[in-house]
Order: C-alpha cells, then sequence, then structure tokens
C-alpha cells in the first residue's frame, strides 16, 4: 500500500486549485490582469505555506488555492507562501 502514501496530498492539491479557480472567477471579472498583492491570497499563502511544515495536506490545500486561481492572479502571493515554507523550514 505505499502506493496510496501521498493521495490525501494529491487529492487535497487538486481540491484547492479547483476551489481557487471558482472563487478567482467569481472575485475577477475583468480579462485583464491587476499586478498587485492582494490581501486574502496572501494570507491563504502564509498560512499554507506555515502549514507545509506542520501538517501537509491542508498546507497543500491553502496553497493550491492561490496555485490555481486565474492566470496572472495569485503569483506574488504563491511565491511568498512557498518562501516562507522554506525559511521556516530551514530555521526548524
Amino acid at each position: 500500500m505505499p502506493y496510496f502514501t501521498y493521495l490525501p496530498h494529491l487529492a487535497f492539491f487538486a481540491l484547492g486549485t479547483l476551489l481557487g479557480l471558482e472563487v478567482s472567477y467569481k472575485w475577477h471579472s475583468e480579462p485583464f490582469v491587476v499586478r498587485k498583492i492582494e490581501l486574502i491570497p496572501l494570507i491563504l499563502a502564509l498560512i499554507g505555506g506555515g502549514l507545509m511544515v506542520f501538517y501537509v495536506p491542508i498546507g497543500l490545500l491553502l496553497i493550491g488555492f492561490v496555485i490555481g486561481m486565474r492566470p496572472g492572479y495569485g503569483v506574488y502571493e504563491t511565491i511568498i507562501g512557498i518562501l516562507f515554507a522554506l525559511i521556516l523550514w530551514v530555521t526548524l
């Protein structure tokens, strides 16, 4: 049964990306990309990055939410969240 070890991780990440895509289409109806850092995805990315160190499936759900947003949205927030996870992982 070692094949199913990462199944929760993949399932939570896929669920997060689908939720992120659905929510971002409701938030952003404009067809262009606004290049600014949004507060809610940034908070979700930071929480997800912190949880990636302690409990990976929920961290992947939140990171996947931000990664799965419409193309052009959530890029900076994702990078900040992943950098936060790396810094936290190195310090611990």
